[in-house]
């Protein structure tokens, strides 16, 4: 049994490939614009996607199922916000504000990152 895969999430996190668990068990890697293909064994088996902490949902896959790998709306917009502000925060010449500011984005950003889901795997193509 098999599904192909493609992954499509832009250039955020493109430099680097994207694990593919199958059944809780790492599988594959998947690099952006690749497709490939996973074999399993049994009638269906459950697929879900991690790159540095950032995960995907997790879904039930069936033997010739295509599935597609894309960025969330939320993972993009909150990386530009991060990036931003770090940025905008190295004009802040007190130290003491520095730090204040400093350690709130860094902890919105390790909850980003780690709690909520930074991509979704949805199955384009059905098996026949």
């Amino acid at each position: 049994m098999s599904i192909t895969i493609k992954r499509n999430t832009g250039w955020i996190g493109g430099a680097t490939d994207i694990q593919i668990r199958l059944n809780g068990e790492k599988a594959a890697k998947v690099m952006e614009n690749q497709t490939l293909e996973v074999e399993f064994p049994g009638d269906k088996a459950y697929i879900k996607a991690t790159q540095f902490g950032v995960k995907s949902n997790e879904i039930e896959v069936k033997d010739g199922d295509i599935l597609e790998i894309t960025i969330k709306r939320w993972r993009k917009m909150s990386f530009y916000i991060i990036i931003v502000a770090f940025v905008l925060t190295s004009f802040i010449l007190d130290p003491t504000y520095r730090i204040a500011v400093f350690i709130p984005l860094l902890v919105f950003s390790i909850i980003n990152t780690l709690l909520i889901d930074g991509f979704h795997i949805k199955v384009i193509h059905y098996r026949n």
